[in-house]
């Protein structure tokens, strides 16, 4: 659920921010606005918390998602979260949309084909609330990030920027 909460305060915080710049009449900013809250606070703040869940507390999580526990495996899972939240957190700093594209696409494969595998465990009788709780987040995060590039590129493409 909280995946599905950073989701929703990066929207939040995008919407605030566009609203204070006045960027509502401005697409190629907007999009831009809301991509780099989309990579910084869902992506990047979902690493983060990868990182200290697989890799700091790994037989909690594991119990919570309804895996054995296996520390080794579960500590590379966190550290790519650590690398996805570090590349996540530059997004903003980094203001080229070729390196945004490369940080979403590593991550978003990985969360999407993680939502599916999620899915099939549930449907096999794995209802422990980390394993069906994170379901919606795996697909929406990355479905909202190749949105937000396909806008980003486009409107760069007629000359946005």
């Amino acid at each position: 659920m909280i995946f599905l909460m950073l989701w929703v305060l990066a929207i939040g915080c995008a919407f605030i921010h566009v609203s204070a710049r006045q960027l509502w009449r401005h697409p190629f900013e907007r999009a831009t606005v809301f991509l780099l809250y989309q990579l910084s606070v869902s992506l990047g703040l979902a690493g983060l918390l990868v990182f200290v869940g697989h890799g700091l507390r790994a037989a909690e999580t594991a119990a919570r998602i309804g895996w054995p526990t296996a520390p080794n495996f579960q500590f590379e899972l966190g550290a790519v979260g650590l690398g996805m939240a570090i590349g996540s957190g530059l997004a903003p700093f980094v203001r080229f949309r070729h390196y945004w594209l490369g940080i979403a696409v590593g991550p978003s494969v990985f969360m999407a084909l993680a939502g599916i595998n999620h899915i099939r465990e549930a449907r096999a009788g794995n209802l422990a609330a980390y394993n069906v709780g994170i379901v919606v987040p795996d697909l929406l995060i990355p479905a909202s990030l190749a949105w937000l590039l396909h806008r980003v590129f486009k409107l760069a493409a007629k000359g946005g920027e």
